[in-house]
């Protein structure tokens, strides 16, 4: 049963690309994203001793990623929202990746725009299964309180709400980004990082680190959705730099790995009860004034647990200045390549 209403209310959702996925499961808590009959390997994002500068690590690494962006494109066993969802990893994960060597990398703010507009052009196939997925999460932790069909309602409901995508629009849309792909991949043939390399990691790990460092104070001051999902994402281009710098020094680099991803996680979480709060919840108090007081009431808990969490772990994993954090990335780098050679 639907909410009484909320489909006719609710004309502005993005579509749902359901060709061929189960999007979501009626009573599970779990999104259903595809059936894969094969894989695609394990990527290795990250430098290795094997690279012989800094500019063939580079392109090694973004080729990776781009060649595997191309191949999930041709994988007809990837539904399309699985393949959305992962073409922009790709593109957040090279954007990380050029911010990083950003300060020897002339062509940045080129590839960086490129990979921003790529990504940018499949968001909205993506975001409506967010806010199944955040419908999803709140079942899981209030599931068992709530009780009943309630959550299958608000789903189900959402996805009459939201017409599913074209396959036409999905198709082409695939195709310009797998073009776009190719492009970007030819590009690759010509990067150049210039400069030291200790230098150049030392740099780019600090403009981030520092712009993190902002980020939390001014969440913190401030407390507004907008502020934590600038903190959000510059907690995730840290945590891509300590990815792609994890074999410089495994045990300590692999803690803030794991502490970088729990606190992404927790602000893509708040970042995602805020957009349905914004974009959802007042269509549903709209046609159900009942349902959306109880929705409204589980976001205010989630986000008065999350929000304060985040702060205590950012404070933790930024508690270092950025200057003397990059300059030490910088010197770990060069024992590293050092020591191999002894």
């Amino acid at each position: 049963m639907s909410i009484p209403g909320l489909a006719r209310a609710c004309p502005s959702l993005p579509p749902i690309p359901l060709t061929s996925v189960s999007l979501w499961r009626r009573r599970g808590v779990a999104i259903q994203i595809c059936h894969h009959s094969q894989r695609v390997p394990a990527l290795s994002y990250s430098f290795r001793l094997s690279d012989h500068s800094l500019t063939d690590g580079v392109r090694r690494i973004a080729r990776s990623q781009i060649e595997t962006a191309i191949a999930e494109i041709d994988d007809e066993t990837l539904g399309p929202v699985t393949t959305v969802h992962q073409l922009r990893k790709r593109c957040k994960k090279v954007r990380g990746l050029v911010r990083l060597v950003r300060p020897g990398f002339k062509d940045y703010a080129e590839e960086n725009a490129a990979f921003r507009d790529l990504s940018r052009s499949l968001a909205d196939l993506r975001d409506a299964g967010a806010l199944l997925e955040t419908v999803a999460a709140l079942e899981a932790r209030f599931g068992e309180v709530i009780g009943g069909n309630f959550f299958a309602d608000v789903r189900e409901t959402l996805a009459a709400a939201s017409p599913p995508a074209g396959d036409e629009d999905v198709t082409d849309r695939l195709a310009a980004a797998r073009a776009a792909f190719e492009n970007a991949l030819t590009r690759t043939h010509d990067w150049k990082v210039k400069g030291k390399a200790p230098d150049v990691l030392g740099r780019g790990v600090k403009q981030t680190y520092k712009r993190a460092e902002t980020a939390l104070a001014q969440a913190e001051q401030d407390g507004t959705p907008v502020e934590f999902h600038e903190f959000r994402k510059r907690v995730k281009y840290h945590w891509y730099h300590m990815r792609l710098l994890k074999h410089v020094w495994p045990k300590m680099i692999h803690a803030r790995i794991v502490e970088a991803r729990h606190l992404a996680t927790s602000l893509g979480d708040l970042h995602d009860f805020a957009v349905f709060r914004l974009t959802v919840l007042p269509l549903i108090e709209h046609a159900d004034a009942k349902t959306g007081e109880v929705l409204g009431g589980l976001i205010d808990a989630e986000e008065k647990r999350l929000a304060p969490e985040c702060l205590h772990h950012g404070h933790r994993l930024f508690a270092e200045k950025a200057g003397p954090f990059g300059k030490g990335v910088g010197a770990y780098w060069s024992t590293w390549r050092e020591t191999a050679r002894v």
